[in-house]
C-alpha cells in the first residue's frame, strides 16, 4: 500500500508559469510566440538571409565575403556575420545577407518586392529549362571581386541570367548562345532595363490590334525590342493555354494582357530599387554564336577577367521543345539549331570512356574544347566558375561534375573550390542538383 508523500519533503512542482495550475492552450501559445523571435530571427546587426537553407549556401556565403571583405567571421549557430570592410559596398552586393550593420540589403529589397530569392528584376521573363540561379551568379561575380572595369563572360548564355545579373550589378559582361530563342530573351533582359516607361503604355484596344496581328503574322514595330517583347508575351501566351485549361475562362487577349502587365510591373519595381540605391545598370553585348568556333573572334582573346557559365545538359533536357512554338512561328530549323549543341556532331567518338553512351561521350569531347575555347579568352590570373550537375542516362549515370573538372586541370586551369548545390524540390528533375568548380588561368602558362 502506498504511503502518503510529505508535503514538506515533497512540494509540489509548479508549472512553467510558476502556479500549481495547468496553463491553458492559449496560455502556452502567447508565452511561445514571445519567444518565438529570440530562437528564430537571428540576433545582430549583420545577419543571413532566410533564404539561408543548405550548407551550399553556407559555402556561398563564404565565398563571397572572402571577395568582399578585409576579413570576417561566420557564426553558423546564431546565423550572424562579424567582419571589417566597406559596409555601404557590401550592402549593395551581398547575395546572403538580409542586414549589413542594421541596414537592408539590395538583395534583400529585390527578394521583398518580388517576393522570390530568383525571379527579380527581369529574370522571370519568361520560363526557359535549365536556367541556373541568378543568386549564384551574384555571389561568383563578388567571390571574383569584378568590379565596372571588369569583363565578364558566358559561352552558354542561355536565356541571359549571367548577363542581367551583370548588368544589373554594373558589369560589363558578354553572352553568347547557339539559340535563337536564348538570344531573343537575353537582349529583351539586356534591354528593358534601359527603355523609356511610356513605351511598355498600351491600351487594351491597341494590345488586341497587336495581338491580331501577331496571330495573322502581319505584327511590325519600329523598336526591335518592343517587336520582340510581343512576340514573346504572345509565346509565353500560347505555350500556356497548350499546358492547362485552367486559362481558357480569361481567353487569350486576357491572358496576354496580363503577361504584359506582369513585365511592366517588374520594370517599375526594378526602376524603383534602381532609383533608391542610385544605381547605374551596364549594358551587356549578347552574340548569337558558337562556343567552338570562339576563337574565330580574335579579339576576344584574353579579352575577360571572368567566365561564369552553365553549359547545357541536352541528353538530360529538351531545350528546343519548350520553344517549339516560337521556332514553328518564326520559322527557325529546329534541327540546325539542336546540330549545334554541344555533342550532336557526327561521328564517333576519339576518346575512351569507359563505355559511355556515344552521344555522351560526344558531349564530353565538345566540351573540352569548349573548355580550351574559354581557357583562351580569360585574361591571365582570369576566373572560371562552371556549373554544371549528373544525370542518368539509359540507367547510367553520367560523371559530369568530375569529368568537368578532369578537362579543366588537363587544358591548365587551376583547380580551386568545389560547391555541391542541391535543388530543393527536384524530386521530378533529371538534375537533382549541380556543382559549381572554380579554378583560375595561371599568371603564368
Amino acid at each position: 500500500m502506498a504511503k502518503n508523500r510529505d508535503p514538506n519533503k515533497y512540494p509540489r512542482q509548479r508549472t512553467m508559469f510558476g502556479t500549481y495550475e495547468f496553463p491553458s492552450c492559449e496560455e502556452i501559445i502567447n508565452a511561445y510566440a514571445k519567444e518565438f523571435p529570440n530562437y528564430i530571427i537571428p540576433q545582430g546587426d549583420t545577419v543571413f538571409g532566410f533564404w539561408m537553407q543548405t550548407l551550399a549556401d553556407l559555402e556561398f556565403l563564404d565565398l563571397e565575403l572572402q571577395g568582399l571583405t578585409e576579413k570576417y567571421k561566420i557564426d553558423a549557430v546564431n546565423r550572424v556575420v562579424n567582419f571589417k570592410g566597406d559596409e555601404e559596398f557590401i550592402r549593395l552586393r551581398v547575395a546572403h545577407l538580409e542586414k549589413v550593420k542594421g541596414k537592408t540589403t539590395l538583395y534583400t529589397d529585390f527578394v521583398d518586392k518580388f517576393g522570390d530569392t530568383n525571379a527579380y528584376a527581369f529574370h522571370n521573363l519568361y520560363p526557359y529549362k535549365g536556367k541556373f540561379y541568378p543568386r549564384v551568379v551574384r555571389t561568383l561575380i563578388n567571390a571574383f571581386k569584378l568590379n565596372h572595369n571588369s569583363f565578364l563572360l558566358d559561352p552558354f548564355n542561355g536565356c541571359g541570367t549571367t548577363t542581367h545579373e551583370a548588368s544589373l550589378m554594373g558589369i560589363k559582361s558578354v553572352g553568347i548562345d547557339v539559340t535563337p530563342m536564348g538570344v531573343i530573351l537575353s537582349e529583351l533582359k539586356n534591354g528593358l532595363l534601359f527603355i523609356e516607361e511610356k513605351k511598355l503604355s498600351f491600351s487594351p484596344s491597341e494590345l488586341q490590334d497587336i495581338l491580331k496581328a501577331i496571330e495573322n503574322k502581319t505584327w511590325q514595330h519600329n523598336d526591335p525590342l518592343i517587336y520582340k517583347l510581343m512576340l514573346t508575351v504572345y509565346f509565353d501566351t500560347i505555350d500556356a493555354f497548350l499546358r492547362t485549361s485552367r486559362y481558357n475562362k480569361k481567353g487569350k487577349i486576357g491572358l496576354f494582357i496580363e503577361k504584359l502587365n506582369y513585365i511592366k510591373d517588374c520594370y517599375k519595381k526594378t526602376m524603383e530599387i534602381k532609383d533608391k540605391y542610385k544605381l547605374k545598370f551596364e549594358p551587356a553585348k549578347i552574340i548569337e554564336g558558337d562556343v567552338l568556333e570562339l576563337k574565330n573572334i580574335t579579339e576576344m582573346k584574353e579579352k575577360f577577367d571572368a567566365c561564369i557559365t552553365s553549359p547545357p545538359y541536352y541528353f538530360s533536357i529538351d531545350y528546343v521543345g519548350k520553344d517549339k512554338i516560337a521556332y514553328d512561328y518564326l520559322g527557325v530549323d529546329t534541327k540546325k539549331v539542336e546540330s549545334k549543341y554541344l555533342g550532336m556532331k557526327n561521328g564517333n567518338p576519339k576518346g575512351n570512356y569507359r563505355r559511355l553512351p556515344p552521344r555522351v561521350a560526344l558531349y564530353y569531347e565538345d566540351l573540352k574544347e569548349s573548355i580550351k575555347n574559354i581557357f583562351w579568352a580569360l585574361k591571365p590570373g582570369g576566373k572560371l566558375a562552371i556549373i554544371v550537375g549528373d544525370s542518368t542516362v539509359n540507367g547510367k549515370k553520367i560523371p559530369t561534375t568530375m569529368m568537368t573538372k578532369k578537362f579543366c586541370e588537363e587544358i591548365g586551369f587551376k583547380f580551386e573550390k568545389l560547391i555541391f548545390n542541391p535543388l530543393l524540390g527536384a524530386r521530378n528533375r533529371a538534375i537533382r542538383g549541380e556543382s559549381v568548380i572554380i579554378c583560375h588561368k595561371p599568371t603564368k602558362v
